[in-house]
């Protein structure tokens, strides 16, 4: 049987980040919010996912691009945002998914979608109250 798909949030605005959180929540996922580094690498440490979120404009000493190439070690899927124009060209430019902010919510599903079919996740959303089910992504 599959597991539930987890994604990781790295967020450090913190109304992004809970917002995602009931995102993830209403669509089916399992999911762990972080605001940094260092919690990103505890979160790595002690559970797998499918799919990393990082804002690349992250405060501290390591930027999202530098958290993706770890995510990447970790087997996760990645998906860059930024408000920050000066850090869009440089997410476009990378290697990795990248949704400018503000997005649409339903932007974000569809690309967290589109990254597990890519990297051929093997899990599924949990279902939803009273067995029904997730809309299905054309």
């Amino acid at each position: 049987m599959a597991r539930i798909c987890k994604v990781l949030v790295v967020e450090d605005d913190d109304a992004v980040r809970h917002m995602l959180g009931d995102v993830f929540d209403d669509e089916g996922y399992h999911f762990t919010l972080v605001k940094n580094s260092l919690e990103m690498r505890g979160a790595l440490e002690r559970d797998e996912y499918e799919v990393a979120i990082i804002d690349v404009s992250l405060r501290g000493s390591e930027d999202g691009l530098k958290l993706a190439e770890l995510a990447v070690e970790y087997g996760c899927g990645v998906i860059l945002t930024s408000g920050d124009p000066a850090q869009v060209a440089r997410a476009g430019e990378s290697e990795w998914r990248f949704l400018p902010k503000p997005f649409r919510v339903q932007n974000m599903i569809a690309l967290v979608d589109q990254v597990l079919k890519e990297t051929e996740a093997r899990c599924i959303r949990r279902p939803r109250p009273g067995n029904t089910v997730f809309p299905i992504q054309a």
